[in-house]
């Protein structure tokens, strides 16, 4: 089960919930696996002098697939990234600590990030702007880069 406040989770936690190992996470995603089920919002979050992918997946498509299948891109970024706008005063973006829990990553890794999601001072604290977020999922989702030939569910481009 994934608390409802958990809005991405990693290749570990879908091994486990499958009972698979995490290269046959990795096939699915790639395609390769024996297994018909697949995921269409993957996101890799390494680093980029990380050779080993970090995947994270939304949890929406986890547990019921088909709530999200058909969703644009921009939709899925949508109901990713908290909204902050609507505060007066409020950065429009997440802080630090947001962000470590919104990728599922140490502060090594999201230091080592800092600079790709162009994080800002403000207020004492490090904030990152949705719109350097909404870059990163959009260069870091696993399928940004499939030729448009091959077909995804409906809406995802």
């Amino acid at each position: 089960m994934i608390h409802p406040r958990i809005t991405l989770v990693t290749a570990d936690y879908i091994a486990t919930e499958r009972g698979i190992s995490v290269e046959a996470v990795h096939e699915m995603v790639d395609g390769l696996g024996d297994n018909a089920e697949s995921f269409t919002w993957v996101f890799n979050i390494a680093p980029a002098m990380n050779i080993k992918r970090e995947l994270r997946f939304w949890a929406k498509e986890v547990i019921n697939p088909a709530q999200a299948s058909g969703l644009s891109l921009e939709a899925v970024l949508k109901a990713i990234i908290p909204r902050r706008e609507a505060v007066p005063g409020q950065f429009v973006g997440l802080c630090n600590w947001e962000v470590r829990e919104l990728l599922r990553v140490s502060r090594r890794t999201l230091i080592e990030l800092r600079e790709e999601l162009k994080a800002v001072p403000h207020n004492g604290g490090i904030y990152v702007p949705r719109q350097a977020l909404e870059d990163f999922f959009r260069r870091r989702w696993v399928f940004a880069s499939v030729p448009k030939q091959i077909s995804l569910p409906m809406g995802t481009r």
